[in-house]
């Protein structure tokens, strides 16, 4: 190769470089990231918020959480809509370093009245007795799984050193009340060898409850010790299993396959039929109360979105959990509105696809 063409190649290799680097310092480098609520505070997945007048838009997570990229620094109107929500605008200054703002959008007045669920004690399953204890209350303490989760604990001595009375020698050695023996350790209703159970051979993340007895008398009757193996108290695992983990999968949002069919003319929203779908029979919508929930008397205001077919029947592909204040009852939602029955909708005389919007509201016992 000749020294003038490599010369000519390097001048041309220069001048790309150069003209990559002119452009990624022109390209815009702001961002805006945030949250999207509705009224009632708790995250609102699906909604799209974009840039108005730029092509930069994301859509937000079960979180509510997004992230807008890709913008110039300076002022744009940012928007947030969904359907079945009022859109909401904001204007907002783009800076380099990140922009955080937050959304909070109102129902629409076409969403169908709210229905009512109300707990009832029952507890089916294999951790009855751990719910009913749970929700009773009489005796012991009590470690939710949702304790255990908080904080990302890498051993279960990390948790239990965190209820009153509970003591941690050695590293793994747990004491209650200061006694000098172990306490007794049953997992799902079966005992463990008297003596000492090392008890961070059990992952956090695998464990659904936990109950400490610092007597051998506090413990429920069946857990008792015939001698004395329990006279330093009692701890009750329970595990998780596949009862407790389906109904804890994350529940996928269709807002983006609805607002596909919506734009194509396939599905419409209450607002463009003459006679909107509604239950053929709330009574019959049961949703149950999630026991876990329900025993610690949690509550609150769910909102899934769903397409009701020509024939009135729900369509499971399409149904999304709009807000929720927690997994369980967005499950509990889906489980009952997947077999229940509605009136379809009307459109120009004739039964038609519609997009619902049904609010469920969970009432803990006591109204706590």
């Amino acid at each position: 190769m000749s020294p003038t063409l490599i010369r000519a190649l390097g001048l041309a290799c220069v001048a790309a470089v150069t003209g990559t680097t002119r452009a990624a310092a022109q390209s815009p480098a702001g961002f805006v990231a945030g949250v999207v609520t509705d009224s009632m505070g708790n995250p609102l997945a699906g909604a799209t918020v974009g840039a108005l007048g730029t092509n930069a838009a994301a859509r937000s997570d079960e979180r509510g959480e997004f992230r807008v990229v890709g913008l110039a620094p300076g002022e744009v109107l940012l928007e947030a809509r969904r359907l079945g929500f009022r859109p909401e605008t904001l204007r907002v200054s783009v800076a380099e370093a990140g922009t955080v703002v937050r959304f909070a959008l109102r129902l629409s007045p076409t969403v169908l009245e709210a229905v009512a669920v109300k707990g009832r004690r029952q507890f089916p399953s294999r951790l009855a007795g751990y719910y009913e204890r749970l929700y009773s209350r009489t005796q012991g303490y009590f470690i939710t799984r949702d304790d255990i989760d908080r904080g990302n604990p890498r051993q279960l001595t990390d948790v239990l050193r965190r209820a009153p009375g509970v003591e941690i020698y050695r590293g793994s050695r747990v004491r209650l009340r200061g006694r000098a023996c172990a306490p007794l350790v049953w997992i799902d209703g079966v005992s463990m060898p008297a003596g000492e159970v090392e008890l961070n051979t059990f992952a956090p993340t695998s464990l659904e409850g936990i109950e400490i007895y610092m007597t051998a008398s506090g413990a429920p009757g069946r857990y008792q010790s015939t001698g004395d193996e329990s006279r330093c108290g009692t701890i009750l695992l329970w595990s998780r299993g596949r009862d407790t983990e389906d109904r804890r999968a994350p529940i996928m949002s269709a807002a983006e396959r609805l607002e596909q069919l919506h734009s194509a003319g396939e599905v419409f929203t209450a607002a463009e039929v003459e006679t909107e779908a509604r239950p053929s029979d709330l009574a019959r919508l049961a949703v149950a109360y999630p026991p876990d929930l329900f025993s610690v008397g949690v509550g609150g205001l769910v909102v899934a979105e769903f397409v009701v077919d020509t024939m009135g029947r729900v369509e499971p592909q399409t149904f999304s959990v709009v807000s929720s204040p927690h997994l369980l009852f967005s499950h509990a939602v889906y489980a009952a509105v997947e077999s229940a029955g509605f009136f379809p909708a009307v459109r120009a005389g004739r039964p038609t696809r519609q997009i619902v919007q049904m609010r469920f509201r969970f009432n803990p016992p006591g109204g706590r």
